[in-house]
């Protein structure tokens, strides 16, 4: 007996999981049909949000479009973000003494 493995529509997920993704000039249902098509939007048309856009850039590019591909790179992301974050802190912390 085989399963069915429902196919995951990535550009979905991360709309849907995108705070205030709602503000932003997106048509679910149009434009995150999948992530070629999410890409498309985000590239060719101003959005007005570039970590949105980086998101759906990095996981199509560095993610080859596959679920787990875009958790290793929402991953690797989340390190370098964290990165610059605890640097930012260290020099107001630096700056105050």
């Amino acid at each position: 007996m085989t399963k069915n493995k429902k196919e995951i529509n990535i550009a979905r997920v991360i709309y849907d999981a995108y705070p205030h993704a709602d503000l932003l000039p997106i048509d679910p249902e149009q434009d995150c049909h999948n992530l070629q098509t999410l890409l498309a939007k985000v590239t060719n048309e101003n959005i007005g949000d570039g970590l949105f856009k980086f998101i759906v850039i990095e996981i199509v590019e560095g993610g080859e479009s596959s679920i787990t591909g875009a958790i290793q790179v929402m991953e690797r992301a989340r390190e370098d973000v964290e990165a610059v974050l605890l640097a930012l802190q260290k020099s107001l912390i630096k700056a105050r003494i």
